[in-house]
């Protein structure tokens, strides 16, 4: 019976890490065809979020400020993601590479991934704070719309050519 319960373990243990890699994989494939949001959709939402929450002149340049810090903050995180992804898929050369090995070089891999999503929402309770109580509830009640706007399903693709620069477009707000 421990066999038997080992063995179904060991089953899905591999199937979640063949899981993990195939969704890896698809994030991977679409981050590079839709790599973020172009510089119109960004000013729009940017637009959209001074327009909705009616932030006054020194909101807005606080939020100002607070854009360009979280744009500076993805940057460096958008390099090191490329990064890692790449040393993720470079084990594929690795004939006889072991589970707990995979698995811990695929979260490695999306550790990039989890700093962006900790940047944006550090951002975004950035500027929840500057906001009084009314922007506040207004703020609560759109804030996943503003999501949905700056997802990266949710824009026109890249510009001609077909290409953003090494890079990538310049991170969303």
């Amino acid at each position: 019976m421990a066999f038997n319960r080992n063995k179904w373990l060991t089953v899905a243990f591999l199937l979640l890490v063949a899981l993990n890699i195939a969704t890896l994989g698809a994030f991977w494939i679409i981050k590079d065809n839709k790599a973020g949001p172009p510089a119109g959709m960004r000013n729009g939402v940017t637009e959209f979020l001074v327009k909705e929450l009616q932030l006054d002149a020194a909101q807005q340049e606080r939020f100002k400020e607070l854009v360009a810090e979280h744009r500076k903050g993805m940057a460096a995180v958008r390099r090191d993601n490329r990064a890692a992804k790449d040393s993720f898929f470079d084990l594929l050369k690795e004939p006889n590479i072991d589970d707990v090995a995979l698995a811990r070089a695929a979260a490695a891999a999306n550790l990039p991934d989890q700093q962006m999503e900790m940047i944006t929402f550090r951002h975004f309770q950035q500027l929840r704070a500057i906001c009084n109580e009314t922007q506040k509830a207004k703020f609560d009640a759109i804030i996943h719309e503003v999501l949905r706007m700056n997802a990266p399903g949710n824009h026109p693709p890249p510009p001609p050519g077909g290409h953003f620069p090494p890079d990538g477009p310049p991170p969303g707000e």
